[in-house]
């Protein structure tokens, strides 16, 4: 890890201990509240679909609470202090791991923004609305309302602060944390109720929030493994027709990265660029039917394939929407007189961009920016001009563009 990197964790580290001296919350209410903050940030489950990592949003509803008064006021001061020192922390344990981080500054604003306005929030409605609170499930209100607050901040400045190059569109990025709302609801709330129950039952607090954590943490970590794996066993079963010789090699990985990229930096939503990823997978499944010589014989098109594909697919119900996408991968994404062909999905335009590019480079020898041109000379019908225009901001932004010599 760089010194830079180092001198950051020292930076918020003195940052936090400067204000502790300065907190009107007591040091050993302050020292839990940092090692509340640390052990949650330690702890993270995937999110659903987009591989998010909610470990933040349960940190703050974990420690916030210990830095609020008998009368639910916020002291700011204890605040910095317990974020600085536990977000210095946790840098300082995974850089020690080899982890890296690239945009510490960003990441910086933004938690600490959401923190704020986190304990601001329920500050606010603690001492107003929500004042004469009996113990019932209202008292889970505030606590909602404040992390919809600092979800909003999270969602704005991580969809605005993009440093450097960043493939990831910001409505991608706004899309999928909106997506995996219910995830880190679930995860935070646990979070929230060992803070509101510390004051009352004390320590006992800890296993009661504990339990529907860790059901919560097992289900999830659960349903994300096996996801992984069912992908795991797409992509071996997108694989034979490389294997036996019926295709490119590697052309269904590499078309799947390229259809992903393009899909996240178009800004599609987290569902659809799943979709994306499968369809990548197994857009060219069918080419296993090219073993049987009659077929040879016969002849076969590229709607054929995209046919045989999308009957292979349609056999899990699950993938039944890929299919739809895989039956129309080769089709025009216009006909004449039209803007658009509604038949045929974003999916599918980009499935076909990244497939075609991919042929033409690997199969057909042509470097990156004459394939691209390509592209370009079909997009009044057969390639969504957009979509293109996409892949070659990306090509772009990878430095994968180079002159063509004459």
């Amino acid at each position: 890890m760089s010194i830079v990197s180092w001198l950051y964790v020292l930076v918020v580290a003195g940052v936090g201990l400067y204000a502790a001296t300065l907190a009107a919350t007591d040091p050993m209410t302050l020292l839990v509240a940092v090692t509340a903050l640390v052990l949650a940030s330690m702890v993270g489950v995937a999110a659903s679909n987009t591989g998010n990592r909610f470990t933040v949003g349960l940190a703050v509803a974990a420690a916030v609470p210990f830095v609020l008064g008998s009368s639910h006021d916020v002291d700011l001061a204890g605040c910095i202090a317990v974020y600085g020192l536990g977000l210095a922390i946790v840098w300082a344990l995974r850089y020690s791991r080899g982890e890296k981080h690239t945009d510490l500054l960003p990441t910086l604003v933004r938690r600490f923004a959401g923190y704020v306005i986190y304990a601001t929030v329920y500050s606010a409605l603690r001492v107003g609305p929500f004042a004469e609170l009996n113990g019932g499930w209202e008292d889970l209100v505030p606590f909602v309302v404040a992390l919809l607050a600092w979800i909003a901040v999270e969602v704005f400045a991580r969809s605005m602060l993009v440093v450097g190059k960043r493939e990831l569109s910001r409505s991608y990025l706004a899309r999928s944390l909106i997506h995996d709302l219910n995830v880190f609801l679930g995860l935070a709330l646990t979070g929230a109720l060992f803070g509101e129950l510390l004051p009352a039952i004390g320590w006992w607090a800890l296993p009661i929030a504990l339990l529907p954590y860790s059901f919560a943490h097992l289900a999830f970590k659960r349903f994300q493994q096996t996801k992984v794996t069912y992908k795991q066993t797409i992509r071996a079963l997108a694989r034979i027709p490389e294997v036996s010789g019926l295709g490119v090699d590697g052309h269904a990985d590499r078309t799947t990265e390229l259809a992903s990229a393009i899909a996240k930096e178009i800004g599609l939503g987290p569902v659809q660029v799943e979709d994306v990823e499968y369809a990548g997978l197994m857009h060219d499944i069918g080419r296993v039917s090219l073993n049987e010589p009659q077929i040879i014989r016969m002849g076969y098109s590229d709607n054929d394939i995209a046919r045989w594909s999308s009957e292979i697919i349609a056999e899990s119900p699950y993938l039944s929407r890929v299919a739809t996408h895989v039956r129309h991968q080769y089709e025009p994404y216009r006909k004449p007189g039209e803007q658009t062909d509604p038949d045929v999905s974003i999916v599918s335009r980009i499935i076909k961009v990244a497939a075609a590019y991919d042929w033409r480079v690997h199969l057909e020898g042509l470097s990156p920016l004459q394939a691209l041109e390509v592209l370009h000379t079909g997009a009044a019908y057969d390639y969504d001009p957009e979509v293109v225009a996409s892949l070659r901001r990306l090509l772009e932004s990878r430095g994968v563009l180079t002159p063509v010599r004459t």
